[in-house]
């Protein structure tokens, strides 16, 4: 494996760490908006020194102040220019569902399709906002799942732990589903959602969970610092967070990636719109060893070694990453998806 390739899964995996740092900083910055805004921040700072809730504040007062116009003379001393930091720190706001970010507004394209079934209209905003992910969906494909996605990145570590129990001879089972299954539970949330007008995919899609599950539980942890309590606790967490749980469980006992394989509905909404995805993992039949190796490793169940994956891949390269003879790589091209989404695994599912 070359260093080259190595450095794919790493820029991989940095991309999915500081998307959740990104979830957790939102509402630590929202409650530094809020003593900032009630002028509390420094009374704050000194009164937490030492403690968790106190790094978090003065790190953000760093980071904003660091930002141009953050500081002003006053005097022969820097000091933070309130308004401006201030100016700076709206600028972040949201979550998975929905954020904004530095001014650019961006919305899941599960949410949007959620939000138009349920009020029956499609605002000018809520377009704008898809205007990124749907760039990004159709050129690179299903980049969201397996670059982005915070369930994903739980998901490849439950991966790890079945690998751990195969190793130690205790062997999980791994039943396999039809893949149409996710694109069902899609019709029928986005039917639902018309009829009820109501969100009914939000309360059940991973990455919203985990969105709202970590966005209570850092306003938790100030809580519990304005009562006296410090370091980590798990004030605000909800029964969201014991279905994620349950979704871990079943795929490290049951069935491997079963919640992206088969199950979940923004997955199906990614495949359907990156079905003529411009980048996408080809293979070169005269370098190709028929190894099959590729196909151990990919954990959406594909075989790249078919040359059809249909739109299921999600470019996360890992079957790059491990094709010792260089037979596999991204290419670029408006060919198509040849197969159905049912039929991707090569008759594996």
């Amino acid at each position: 494996m070359t260093l080259k390739i190595r450095k794919l899964q790493l820029t991989r995996r940095t991309v999915q760490l500081l998307v959740l740092v990104f979830i957790l900083a939102v509402p630590a910055t929202a409650r530094y908006v809020n003593y900032l805004s009630a002028r509390e921040q420094d009374k704050y700072m000194e009164k937490w020194d030492g403690t968790l809730q106190g790094e978090i504040i003065e790190s953000l007062d760093t980071l904003f102040r660091s930002l141009p116009g953050g500081e002003i003379e006053r005097g022969d001393q820097l000091v933070r220019d309130r308004k401006k930091v201030l100016e700076y720190a709206q600028k972040f706001r949201g979550g998975m569902w929905s954020a904004e970010v530095a001014g650019l507004s961006i919305t899941d394209p599960l949410a949007a399709a959620e939000s138009m079934a349920a009020s029956k209209t499609a605002e000018t905003v809520l377009w704008i906002s898809l205007i990124f992910p749907l760039i990004a969906t159709i050129l690179l494909g299903r980049v969201f799942c397996s670059w982005i996605c915070p369930m994903n990145l739980l998901l490849e570590f439950t991966d790890k732990l079945r690998r751990v129990l195969l190793f130690l001879e205790l062997k999980p089972r791994d039943l396999r589903f039809s893949r149409w299954i996710k694109y069902t539970l899609l019709a029928v949330g986005l039917v639902l959602a018309a009829l009820l007008s109501l969100p009914v995919l939000g309360y059940v899609y991973p990455p919203a969970m985990i969105g709202r599950e970590l966005h209570d539980l850092v306003f938790g942890i100030f809580d519990a610092a304005e009562r006296g309590a410090f370091g980590f606790v798990a004030d605000g967490l909800t029964w969201m967070s014991l279905i994620i749980v349950g979704i871990v469980v079943f795929e490290i006992m049951v069935s491997r990636r079963w919640w992206c394989r088969y199950i979940c509905p923004g997955g199906a909404l990614y495949s359907l719109l990156s079905a003529l995805r411009f980048v996408r993992v080809k293979r070169a039949q005269h370098a190709c060893t028929r190894c099959a190796e590729c196909v151990t490793v990919c954990p959406v169940g594909l075989t790249p070694i078919t040359d059809e994956m249909g739109r299921e891949c999600d470019n996360c390269g890992r079957c790059i990453s491990h094709c010792d003879s260089g037979a596999l790589a991204y290419r670029l091209g408006w060919d198509g998806a040849r197969k159905r989404p049912a039929e991707s695994e090569g008759g594996r599912s």
